[in-house]
């Protein structure tokens, strides 16, 4: 099978580290705030890539999006 984006699968972890790290370092952020949010990320990677099923990966990639999403909404209206 051709796959014609090979990055689309990392997109919404790399989004989801770069937007931890920008409210990490604009204060907003608090220290049990970061620690749910980086469990979060850390299991849905886990499920994304290293999950045994196909569906595992698909729960991993949706968890992984959905995060993404909210910190970038979060960044929007903090701003």
């Amino acid at each position: 099978m051709l796959v014609l984006f090979p990055f689309v699968a990392w997109l919404a972890a790399l989004t989801s580290v770069v937007m931890l790290i920008l409210l990490a370092s604009i204060g907003e952020l608090g220290p049990l705030g970061g620690v749910i949010l980086v469990s979060w990320l850390l299991l849905a990677v886990y499920c994304q890539f290293f999950g045994a099923s196909p569906i595992v990966a698909a729960i991993g990639l949706g968890l992984q999006t959905i995060l993404a999403i909210y910190l970038i909404a979060r960044w929007r209206f903090t701003a």
